[in-house]
Order: C-alpha cells, then sequence, then structure tokens
C-alpha cells in the first residue's frame, strides 16, 4: 500500500533515534520498552505480553510468521522456535543488529532480520499465517498505523492471526501526562514519537478485514506499577518490588482482565485479529 508522507513526521529521523539513543543506559529491555522505569517493570510487562501471545497460539501450526517492529528481537527469540521460519521487521538497523545478535546468542538460527517499513511489506498476498506487532502501533503516526493494519490484512493468509498490543485509550493513567510526557502524538526533534492510540477506533477499523478476539489486559500490572509511582526513584528499583510486579503480571495472564475496571485502568490490551 502506498499512502503520502504524514505532515511533521519523519521515519527515517525515527529509525535514527531507535537505532542510537534508545540504547544509551544500556538496559536492553528498556530500549524497546519504558526508558526510566525500573527493570523489574519492563521485565513484568514483557513477561505478560510475551506469555500471553504464547499461550494464544499454543497448538497451533504456522508457515511462516512476521515480527514487526522486531526491535532487539525480545519477543523474536522465543516466538521462533514455533515456526519454520520468522521474518523479523524494523526499519532501525541499530535494533536489527541487536536482534542478530541475540538471535546466536539464544541459538535461533530460523531468524530473518529484514529492514522494512510496516506500512509498505515487501510480501505477496497471503504469504504468511501470524503477524505480530508488540509495542510498535503507539509509536506510529495514525495514517501509518492504518495502512500497517491494511497491510497486514493484505499479507495474511485467511484465517491467520495478527495478535497486536494496543495501549489503552480510556486508561486515566495513560493519559495523564506525568506518566510519559512525550506521548502526545507529536514527533521529537530526537525522532522519538508516541501516542495514545484510540483502541476502538483500530478495531473497527480492522473489523473489515479481521475477527477481533481480546486476549486480555494488563490490569493488575498497571496498578501496580502506577501505585510505585508515588514511591521515590531508589524505592521504585529496591529489589524486594520485583516480586510484585512479576506476580501482578502472572495475574493477568491467569485472570486475563476485561470489562469496566480493565478498560478504566489497563496500560494495555492484546489482541487476536483473525483473517477473514
Amino acid at each position: 500500500m502506498r499512502h503520502r508522507p504524514e505532515p511533521d513526521y519523519d521515519a527515517a529521523r525515527a529509525a535514527s533515534y531507535w537505532s542510537g539513543a534508545r540504547h544509551e543506559d544500556g538496559d536492553e529491555l528498556a530500549s524497546v520498552l519504558s526508558l526510566g522505569e525500573p527493570h523489574a517493570v519492563n521485565e513484568a510487562y514483557d513477561a505478560w505480553e510475551v506469555g500471553l501471545l504464547l499461550e494464544s497460539i499454543e497448538g497451533r501450526s504456522f508457515r511462516r510468521g512476521l515480527d514487526l517492529g522486531t526491535g532487539v528481537g525480545r519477543v523474536a527469540t522465543r516466538l521462533a522456535v514455533r515456526l519454520p521460519r520468522l521474518v523479523c521487521a524494523d526499519l532501525a538497523t541499530g535494533m536489527l543488529e541487536r536482534a542478530r545478535q541475540n538471535a546466536r546468542r539464544a541459538g535461533v538460527r530460523n531468524l530473518d532480520p529484514v529492514r522494512l517499513r510496516s506500512d509498505r511489506l515487501p510480501f505477496r498476498d497471503g504469504a504468511v499465517d501470524l503477524v505480530v506487532c508488540l509495542g510498535l502501533m503507539e509509536h506510529l503516526p495514525p495514517a501509518s498505523r492504518r495502512a500497517t493494519m491494511q497491510e497486514c490484512a493484505r499479507v495474511l493468509a485467511p484465517g491467520g492471526f495478527l495478535v497486536v498490543a494496543l495501549n489503552n485509550s480510556r486508561s486515566r493513567f495513560l493519559r495523564d501526562p506525568s506518566d510519559n510526557p512525550l506521548r502526545d502524538g507529536a514527533q521529537q526533534e530526537s525522532g522519538y514519537f508516541c501516542a495514545v492510540v484510540e483502541d476502538a477506533a483500530f478495531v473497527l477499523e480492522a473489523a473489515e478485514h479481521f475477527e477481533d478476539r481480546v486476549l486480555g489486559s494488563n490490569l493488575f500490572y498497571s496498578l501496580h506499577r502506577h501505585a510505585a509511582r508515588r514511591l521515590t526513584s531508589s524505592e521504585r528499583r529496591s529489589p524486594k518490588l520485583r516480586p510484585f510486579f512479576l506476580h501482578a503480571a502472572a495475574w493477568d495472564r491467569a485472570v486475563r482482565p476485561v470489562g469496566p475496571l480493565a478498560e478504566a485502568a489497563a496500560d494495555h490490551h492484546l489482541h487476536l485479529l483473525v483473517r477473514r
């Protein structure tokens, strides 16, 4: 799919940011999740998201998969064992190099790191049967986000899965500028872009091509994360808090909370979109 360049958004500048500045503090998990958060917070989020993804495809056979916005390969290295081949796509060359290194360290040999734009996929129609898109949509401006969804629909075979994480536009916590002052839908001078995705609108637009199944939310994790924000920086980084975050993520995976409370307070929902 081709579309006009989005005004006030420079994809090359964004790719440069994710290749370089994002890695300055040396915490690889933070580089693809939340900079400034304690490592235990990012660790718990990762456990919820990847754990729920793997549980959702358990027992399903796939021929070829695509991980969009692969970053350092945090998802891909664990997902690859479920597929004969997994294409790992990112626009940031620095991220792709780290994904290659992490795959080698993990002994994963069926990853194919490729530099490409998620809104212009170089694959034929119906070429894949699994697309994973975690941690990407909130970093794309609206037109690119819509085009990415359309491209996912095009390259997925009928019955194929699109697993996508969307931040929760109804969350009072994510709407609070103090949580992430740069989550304002404007590209920063550094190249960074982040927005609160109108998830209901995204799912409604996707309904033309997909049947939506909400896999769950990270409600318990979110309540713990935002409560911990009231602590001092040193208190938030105490090793004593790590079990609480990890237990919260485990509860989210076990309970898979949905409904009014999750809509009001969860940071993210994980969706399984099935290609019609």
